[in-house]
């Protein structure tokens, strides 16, 4: 009796880390989201790439299946925990266990994944010249046909709102998928497309010396620590950086071993770097969209003024994260 107990268990806590994240979703819920996504991949790829199989290339590969599965089910999870008026740290802090599993899970997965869809793709390109041009028509009578109306007047209800102001914008500048293609066609010059490409080296490399290193793990464990201290007192909304949340932050580091990961301070000191590199490069041209935004006649005033409360809402919070960051960096060259 013992021995069948002993196989019982084992066999429930085997079932629990096969289905993983996908544990306690309702399987409709998968299934309704991925026949939209093959509805979708049926409209916009039917006819530039008949051979582009949905379900071979990513829902049921071996390559993509369980990510695919397990992402999913994490989105449909996200979703209700986060559907509340204000997020807490302590209910970031019962999402890291779950975010934690999918980061893994991606280490492992996502290159395989990648490249069976890539090697899909490329096999849409080699059967059809004009694939790319095909699709983005596809793409644009699909939108057309189920999203523009509804964009429409979500544009028109937030009119005079920063998000409807650009709607607005947007709906004005591109009228249609050669309007975007075009527009972005304008801005790659061979610098920027150097930029781009080495860039994107750069972003493959950290993501694999991040998954080498175990690095979701040591960030799982750092954030729950973390998010336990800050959460309390006069914390109480993670949106909310400054005041209370950043002095029990600052708190948190006054504690005798506890530092941020040296994996994660690699990304944080690559990502200063990649903004200091932008604004030296692009600093004008970025000076001078933001001008023609202002001027542009979509953009209303009560659109600008909030624009502004919201760029500055955004610098200050940024300053209480760096002002704590700044004063407790951790030392690295130990283990350089």
């Amino acid at each position: 009796m013992r021995a069948v107990l002993i196989f019982a268990i084992l066999g429930i806590a085997y079932a629990s880390q096969a289905k993983g994240l996908c544990l306690g979703v309702d399987d409709t819920k998968i299934d309704d989201l991925f026949r939209n996504v093959r509805i979708g991949a049926l409209a916009i790829l039917g006819e530039s790439c008949p051979s582009f199989d949905i379900d071979g290339v990513f829902l049921e590969s071996k390559q993509c299946k369980h990510l695919v599965r397990q992402a999913t089910c994490y989105s449909i999870k996200a979703a209700k925990l986060y559907d509340v008026p204000v997020v807490s740290y302590a209910l970031l802090m019962s999402d890291v266990p779950n975010m934690e599993k999918l980061g893994n899970l991606a280490c492992k997965k996502t290159k395989g994944c990648f490249e069976n869809i890539k090697s899909a793709i490329e096999v849409c390109l080699e059967n059809n010249a004009n694939f790319i041009d095909d699709t983005m028509r596809s793409a644009e009578e699909l939108f057309r046909t189920d999203q523009a109306a509804s964009v429409a007047e979500f544009a028109k209800k937030n009119k005079g709102s920063i998000f409807g102001d650009l709607v607005n914008m947007a709906m004005d500048q591109f009228s249609s998928a050669q309007d975007i293609r075009t527009f972005f066609e304008s801005q790659l010059t061979e610098s920027v497309e150097e930029d781009i490409t080495t860039a994107t080296e750069k972003a493959k490399t950290l993501a694999q010396d991040w998954c080498d290193s175990e690095c979701t793990s040591k960030t799982a464990s750092f954030l729950r620590g973390i998010f336990s201290e800050m959460h309390g007192g006069d914390c109480t909304d993670a949106s909310v950086f400054c005041g209370a949340c950043q002095e029990r932050a600052h708190g948190y580091f006054d504690v005798a071993g506890n530092q941020l990961p040296c994996c994660v301070d690699t990304v944080v000191q690559n990502g200063i770097q990649a903004y200091e590199y932008i604004i030296e490069n692009y600093g004008d041209e970025i000076d001078q969209f933001a001008e023609s935004l202002k001027n542009h006649e979509a953009m209303t005033e009560d659109g600008l003024t909030e624009a502004e409360e919201i760029l500055d809402n955004l610098k200050a919070e940024f300053d209480c994260v760096s002002d704590v960051y700044e004063e407790n960096k951790p030392d690295c060259t130990v283990n350089a």
